[in-house]
């Protein structure tokens, strides 16, 4: 009992210290500065990142449902994704983002370089559809899809095999884009999979499928 009390001490100290030397390089970049300027540079080039409110929502999901390893299936330029990890700084949240955009993935790697993000948050470059039935089965407890609306279907059924027991889906855009997303509302009423479709932001609704 005493060496597992030790081992534990030892492992803690040691998160306890790298989240210490994360924080204190970070703190040399300006996070609220450095997420206007990315947030400002998707505006000025049409990136369709998601909204304010959608980050808070998925953040304050992710505090709440204590995840861990989470896929996002679009990347952009990472502004939701540097959003959650700079919001929620914990060392043992890991995120994998797949996108099949050469630009999104050049823009990405540089804006998390810039927060020194590289050990946390990990970008395939890819087709997401080739890539998710490569990733390990029961490995997530988080996944959020926000890519091709006409793909979305795809996209969840090849997701749910790499779901952990109990987990969340969030699916961007469901009503704005609906009439692009007609398969993945049949596939669910096909299969009986229960959701809830959120008005979180009035231009931006949101599908949240949880088990």
């Amino acid at each position: 009992m005493q060496i597992y009390f030790i081992k534990f001490c030892e492992i803690f100290f040691l998160e306890y210290i790298i989240i210490n030397i994360i924080n204190n390089l970070l703190n040399k970049v300006d996070k609220k500065e450095f997420i206007k300027k990315i947030r400002q540079y998707g505006i000025d080039n049409t990136i369709p990142n998601i909204s304010d409110v959608n980050v808070k929502f998925l953040i304050d999901l992710i505090k709440i449902s204590k995840t861990k390893n989470m896929l996002e299936i679009w990347t952009a330029n990472w502004f939701s994704a540097i959003n959650f990890w700079i919001e929620l700084e914990l060392i043992w949240w890991k995120l994998l983002s797949i996108d099949f955009s050469q630009k999104s993935y050049e823009e990405a790697l540089k804006n998390i370089k810039e927060v020194w993000l590289e050990n946390t948050i990990s970008l395939i470059l890819w087709n997401a559809l080739d890539e998710i039935p490569k990733l390990e089965n029961s490995s997530y407890d988080f996944i959020f899809i926000d890519g091709m609306m006409r793909r979305s279907k795809d996209f969840l059924e090849l997701s749910l095999p790499k779901l952990k027991k109990w987990w969340i889906i969030i699916i961007d855009d469901v009503i704005k884009f609906k009439e692009k997303m007609i398969w993945l509302w049949e596939f669910l009423d096909e299969n009986n999979i229960l959701y809830n479709v959120l008005p979180i932001d009035i231009d931006d609704w949101v599908m949240m499928i949880v088990k």
